[in-house]
């Protein structure tokens, strides 16, 4: 079926999913405020462009959004994209999609960003870099992440490998770090709600609700590939570099940060007392060697040009580093870089048009327990006094197999209930519900119907 878009901001995202977009078919109308690039888009794709600001209303007007399926908002541009969004929802568009570069604001206050500009699909690519990243240097197979109880919550859908202890052990065995819970295998179409005596199979995805802070913890107990993480080196000292090494801070045996800014080194090292930052070039190879970065497990090149990752990658695999990953914004280079030297390449922007292809894909669906087309939802809600399910214990709510109260939020504290444990009036409660049980929710927890959406 022939479905409507319009695209804003012509660059890499943008023109990446116009153009496919257009190849599928559909009838697909780009934004772009720069002239030499809306003619040069002419000359490649079937598309209608339209020269001008999507932040205007007269703008998204010509582009005709009012009649659109999804607005796309991914121009460089934070905030333009979130204006944008928000007007062309007011004009008609039926959803939206914004690209935001930050990380943070997202993870906390994303539900208000969503529900102040009425974004449908919020992600951010450097959240996004930062998952790919991680995945590549610890063995990982987390797929995609929601952020709960303004970031307090992980929900995180990983795949098993045959190595995996939860391929290995029914989960009454298995020593989950406290403060997560297993709450669901996808295999294939099916979804399966395990109790205790269930085990996984190898290619199940499962989904874990955890505390942010055990997170980590979480992901190796799952992992089917345990082991020592030794030295991780990082090249740069950006604001994806800072959400890596918080990261990798907890994981790795040693995090070293290379900034060739004085004063940019001095505050990594200000905010990272416990890691090694070193002012210094990572391009500059007799530096690479005082340092002995060849005894890394890996090197990541986070310097914010292209050339220069290039550069410090090949010559962290010239000293021998068996794992070597670059962060790449000029993606159509990409595969040159891949047949000068066995890296990883990472490219948000990339990711974000993949991402968004994705939620096109799958029905504009972005909760990532919606692949079986809503057969389960993540809900998170706050407790009001007229909830029944306020001031009295899980053992006393006796909720179903398919209604589980994975988390709560009461305050700066976080858990995961047992029958014990009493709810009161303002807890913030993550259910993972079936389709069947949503009444009883409606029953037990009444309030706004908040589904969660994956930022990622």
């Amino acid at each position: 079926m022939t479905e409507r878009y319009v695209v804003m901001g012509a660059g890499e995202v943008g023109s990446h999913l116009a153009r496919t977009l257009s190849l599928e078919g559909h009838n697909v109308v780009v934004i772009e405020s720069d002239a030499d690039r809306r003619d040069r888009l002419q000359d490649e794709i079937d598309a209608t462009i339209v020269l001008g600001n999507g932040a205007h209303i007269a703008v998204l007007e010509s582009a005709g959004v009012s009649e659109s399926d999804l607005f796309m908002a991914v121009s460089s541009n934070d905030e333009a994209n979130l204006v944008a969004a928000s007007l062309a929802k007011r004009l008609g568009a039926r959803r939206t999609a914004v690209r935001v570069g930050v990380t943070d604001d997202i993870t906390v206050h994303r539900r208000l960003y969503e529900a102040v500009f009425g974004v449908d699909l919020l992600l951010s690519t450097q959240l996004q870099a930062t998952t790919r990243i991680l995945n590549h240097v610890l063995g990982h197979n987390t797929l995609e992440i929601e952020y709960l109880a303004q970031g307090k919550v992980q929900l995180r859908k990983i795949h098993l490998e045959a190595g995996s202890l939860l391929t290995r052990k029914p989960l009454h065995e298995m020593k989950m770090p406290k403060g997560s819970l297993v709450v669901a295998f996808f295999r294939g179409s099916e979804l399966i709600i395990p109790s205790g005596d269930d085990m996984a199979q190898a290619g199940d995805d499962a989904l874990v609700l955890s505390k942010s802070e055990v997170i980590a913890s979480v992901e190796r107990s799952v992992s089917s590939k345990p082991c020592s993480f030794g030295t991780v080196v990082i090249a740069g000292g950006g604001a994806t570099s800072f959400t890596v090494a918080q990261a990798l801070a907890a994981q790795a045996d040693q995090v070293k940060i290379i900034e060739k800014d004085r004063r940019r080194a001095k505050q990594l090292a200000s905010r990272f007392p416990d890691l090694e930052v070193l002012n210094g070039d990572a391009t500059d190879i007799s530096l690479l060697r005082a340092e002995r970065v060849a005894s890394a497990r890996a090197f990541i090149a986070l310097m914010g040009n292209d050339e220069r990752n290039l550069m410090a990658t090949l010559l962290a695999q010239e000293l021998g580093v068996p794992r070597v990953i670059a962060l790449v914004e000029r993606t159509e280079t990409s595969h040159l870089w891949r047949k000068l030297g066995l890296m990883r390449i990472v490219s948000p922007r990339r990711i974000a048009a993949e991402r968004i292809k994705n939620y096109i894909d799958r029905g504009y669906n972005s909760n990532i327990v919606s692949l079986q087309r809503g057969k389960a939802q993540v809900i998170e809600r706050q407790l009001a006094a007229a909830s029944p399910a306020a001031g009295v214990t899980l053992a006393d709510i006796k909720p179903p197999r398919g209604l589980i109260v994975g988390a709560v939020a009461r305050g700066d504290r976080v858990f995961v209930p047992r029958g014990s444990d009493r709810l009161e009036v303002g807890d913030t409660v993550i259910l993972f519900v079936q389709e069947e049980h949503l009444p009883t929710v409606r029953l037990l927890f009444p309030g706004h119907e908040s589904t969660q959406r994956a930022p990622v």
